[in-house]
């Protein structure tokens, strides 16, 4: 994708994301307390008022960058993202990211007025499978990716045949669900670490954008990377801690959708298990965490994920936030090889 393009989108989101987040802030956080006030209160300080939502917010900057990106490229009359790149891909790929967004924002709201709990767990992970199990067969259907699975250390590709629609539908949960709880485990902000969901997602998103400029074959989720990477920017001015503004169930959900579609379009899903190592972490000691307690019922960590237990150890948002950044680059490298590793096997 010309560099150019990829300009309008991070210059239309930054813009455009920062008009939509200071008009949406005052309209959310009448819906936490009730009261309407333009003025937000001291950005370097909270107040207790910080709303959720950003998730909203960040599906409507998306869109506009998107858009943006595809006039532009239009405009330019280019032919990187011709072929197999159309409308019916990218509104597959609307398709499971906004109905995952919108479930967030149902959790957010009704956490927020009705001090609930939101919607039932295994309701939201079958709808978020039955979503992700149409996208794959879209993508599949319009050439986007195949049902073979590339293997490392050149034990060549497996066919999956029909089970990899469901498998893939699987993973994109997964992600999804793996990101939630990198923000904060259920929405509950006191868990989370202000900001560092959206720093590990740019960087996760900046670097498929980066091995997408060396391998043309990369276009569609190069462009889909350089829009969640414009999206958690435009997001940490106002989200970074100390947050004005929290991601709520919709943000995290959205950035899991996000990273979701951008790993499966890569055609080689396992890049995850690199550039997604800091989630996978988080996860793993999330899990090993619950089956301690209920086994010995004592607690093994002092917080519900890894980066809750540094916090309650003393960490600081920034420190953990740098020793995320930092996790996720050095998986980038892992990343870059096994793609090059990928077009290596492609080619022949």
């Amino acid at each position: 994708m010309d560099w150019q393009v990829q300009s309008v989108i991070i210059v239309t989101e930054l813009a455009a994301g920062f008009i939509l987040f200071r008009f949406f802030i005052p309209f959310f956080r009448r819906i936490k307390t009730g009261k309407f006030d333009l003025y937000i209160g001291d950005r370097f300080k909270k107040d207790g008022s910080e709303p959720k939502f950003a998730g909203v917010v960040m599906a409507l900057t998306a869109v506009l960058g998107l858009s943006a990106g595809l006039i532009g490229n239009s405009l330019k009359n280019r032919e990187e993202l011709s072929g197999k790149i159309d409308l019916t891909v990218y509104a597959a790929c609307a398709a499971v990211v906004l109905p995952v967004c919108a479930l967030g924002m149902t959790d957010d709201l009704h956490k927020e007025t009705k001090r609930g709990m939101g919607l039932k767990k295994r309701w939201v992970l079958l709808t978020e499978f039955v979503v992700c199990l149409g996208f794959s067969y879209i993508a599949v259907n319009s050439g986007i990716i195949d049902t073979k699975l590339l293997l490392p250390f050149r034990l060549g590709n497996i066919e999956l045949g029909f089970i990899f629609y469901p498998l893939t539908a699987v993973l994109m949960t997964v992600i999804i669900n793996l990101t939630e709880l990198h923000d904060c485990p259920v929405g509950v902000t006191d868990q989370g670490c202000d900001g560092l969901c959206a720093v590990t997602v740019m960087i996760f998103s900046l670097s498929v954008a980066g091995i997408g400029a060396v391998y043309k074959w990369l276009a569609l989720p190069q462009i889909l990377s350089v829009v969640t990477a414009g999206v958690c920017a435009v997001y940490l001015f106002w989200g970074i801690s100390p947050s004005k503004m929290y991601l709520g169930q919709s943000g995290s959900r959205f950035l899991g959708a996000m990273l979701a579609v951008i790993t499966v379009t890569t055609g080689i899903p396992l890049i995850f298990l690199m550039s997604g190592i800091v989630f996978i972490a988080d996860g793993v000691c999330t899990l090993v965490g619950h089956l301690v307690f209920r086994r010995k019922k004592q607690l093994l960590f002092k917080g519900l994920t890894l980066h809750g237990h540094l916090s309650q150890r003393g960490w600081s948002d920034y420190r953990i936030m740098g020793v995320s950044a930092v996790a996720t680059l050095v998986g980038t490298v892992g990343t870059f090889f096994y793609i090059s590793y990928a077009d290596g096997i492609f080619l022949k």
